[in-house]
């Protein structure tokens, strides 16, 4: 054990460094108790100092996330309030979470010396022990909370199951690094397998925050499940669990401008696939979405074959008078887009196609 003068610069040393100021003010109570060897009221200030630095930890990180983890374990929400939530469950959801997982045995001594010598039990703090109880909390109570990381795979998975898009993308910056890669093909597979009615979008976004967590190694090897995804997906769309439109939504695109090869097999896939759908007749509006979004992510020599098949499909449009209102206006958002000369010039006049036959 450190000395005590050592330990009470430690101590003293956190609290000066600690900027938020309710947490502050718990803190320096608690060293005024320690220096005044008031070691059992120091144990209280010292617990809601850790009490609120918890709190604070679970707001930062996703409050949905903990929220889940303790409908799971107890079967029912947790008050809105966090501080309503009683310590003890607070501690068994993070713990169930991956949250704070590797100091939850310290957090546990601290509460339970806390519930014995808060109440009239007639048990009172040593000094031994109080040096014992700093020195174990330093470390946590020390540790930035931008350096949490989130520690339990199999809850992440399940987050990721009924989360947004959103909230999924924004807790991948908390994964802890070791867990990146198993769980970025975790999340392939489970992208791959789910229903065909499953809601994919917490998915998506764990995927999408993880991907430049990871390596160039592991990237290459997801790189290549994921083209073996797409084509499977492509080569039977009606009974493929997901959608050409999901798999856009998957993958995190390098720059157009950027040498990848992977990309460009994979983006020529997709517009092989999207061309014989026009050469058969069968492009829908929905893939017309697909492919004027596909545009932005993909090379030059790619977007030109995309912009080929649009302007001719919306030149046979206007030829055959079978369009609406929103294929003007998508005529319209084209025009506006880096067109060759050639092709603006055609797109144009089946506009103005559109817009003569539009008013007959």
């Amino acid at each position: 054990m450190m000395s005590n003068n050592v330990l009470r610069q430690r101590f003293n040393a956190v609290v000066n460094n600690t900027s938020e100021p309710s947490m502050r003010r718990y803190l320096e109570e608690a060293y005024r108790c320690f220096v005044a060897e008031a070691f059992t009221s120091m144990v209280v200030m010292l617990w809601n100092a850790v009490a609120y630095y918890l709190r604070r930890v679970v707001k930062s990180i996703n409050v949905g996330f903990f929220e889940y983890n303790y409908e799971t374990l107890y079967g029912e929400k947790p008050p809105e309030d966090l501080i309503k939530i009683n310590d003890n469950r607070f501690i068994r959801a993070c713990e169930s979470a991956g949250i704070l997982g590797d100091v939850i045995p310290i957090l546990d001594r601290l509460r339970r010396c806390r519930n014995e010598c808060a109440h009239p039990t007639g048990i009172f703090v040593s000094m031994h022990e109080a040096l014992e109880l700093i020195e174990s909390l330093i470390n946590v109570i020390s540790l930035r909370i931008e350096d949490q990381r989130l520690t339990k795979l199999p809850a992440l998975k399940e987050f990721a199951r009924i989360t947004n898009e959103r909230d999924g993308e924004a807790i991948a910056q908390w994964v802890h690094e070791g867990l990146c890669p198993q769980l970025a093909h975790d999340l392939l597979t489970m992208f791959e397998r789910e229903d065909k009615e499953s809601d994919v979008s917490g998915i998506i976004g764990l995927w999408r925050g993880l991907w430049n967590r990871l390596d160039a190694e592991t990237q290459q090897r997801l790189w290549d499940r994921i083209e073996r995804i797409v084509q499977n997906t492509l080569s039977d769309v009606d009974n493929a669990l997901r959608t050409p439109e999901q798999l856009v939504r998957l993958i995190v695109w390098p720059a157009p401008d950027a040498e990848c090869p992977p990309r460009d097999r994979i983006g020529e896939l997709f517009v092989d696939w999207l061309e014989g759908l026009a050469q058969s007749g069968q492009f829908r509006d929905v893939d017309r979405e697909l492919a004027y979004g596909l545009r932005a992510h993909l090379p030059i020599y790619l977007r030109d074959r995309l912009d080929e098949l649009l302007v001719t499909w919306l030149e046979g449009l206007a030829q055959s008078a079978t369009f609406g209102v929103e294929h003007m206006e998508f005529a319209r958002r084209f025009r506006r887009q880096d067109l060759s000369t050639p092709r603006r010039e055609r797109l144009q006049a089946a506009f103005q196609e559109m817009v003569r036959r539009y008013a007959e």
